[in-house]
């Protein structure tokens, strides 16, 4: 398993940058936001549909960021791993919110569970967007089992508490 935390730009300015809407609470990134010169330059996991369907069968509310008209192409990567979207996180809904992350990543696990049973090396890939109460943003990359997804919460949880 490895995990990795670095810091970002303003995921906020850079949708507005790019003609999006911006992120409240829990949303569905493009994996290449931070970088995209151009709105025809994003990509997203394909993931990323599979996970808001995962979501709104829970329950769960996540904002999108651009229109369906906008939504970017897709990027489709093939091996024995679970690529997952790049979920924002903003410091409000942490603040309102504190369990809405864990619930969230139990549902991915729960869904990467089953859809690994029996399988011994099935990896699984994330990124989350944490957004801080000043705007700015950290990104906390996992890459590892489905079972050690829970780990991310617990980074989000000293991230909040730390400086």
């Amino acid at each position: 398993m490895t995990m990795e935390v670095i810091d970002i730009v303003s995921m906020t300015e850079r949708i507005a940058a790019l003609g999006g809407h911006p992120p409240a609470g829990l949303a569905i990134l493009p994996e290449n936001l931070a970088t995209a010169a151009t709105k025809s330059d994003l990509r997203q996991q394909v993931e990323s549909d599979t996970v808001r369907t995962l979501l709104r069968e829970h329950g769960i509310h996540f904002s999108e960021v651009f229109s369906d008209a906008d939504q970017p192409p897709y990027l489709q990567q093939y091996s024995y791993e679970w690529f997952g979207p790049t979920l924002f996180v903003s410091a409000s809904l942490l603040s309102q919110n504190p369990t809405a992350l864990s619930v969230a990543l139990g549902i991915i696990t729960n869904y990467l569970y089953d859809l690994f049973k029996g399988a011994t090396e099935g990896k699984a890939s994330l990124k989350i967007v944490l957004e801080r109460p000043d705007g700015t943003c950290k990104q906390i990359m996992y890459q590892g089992p489905a079972e050690g997804m829970s780990e991310i919460a617990s980074i989000v949880d000293a991230l909040e508490k730390g400086p």
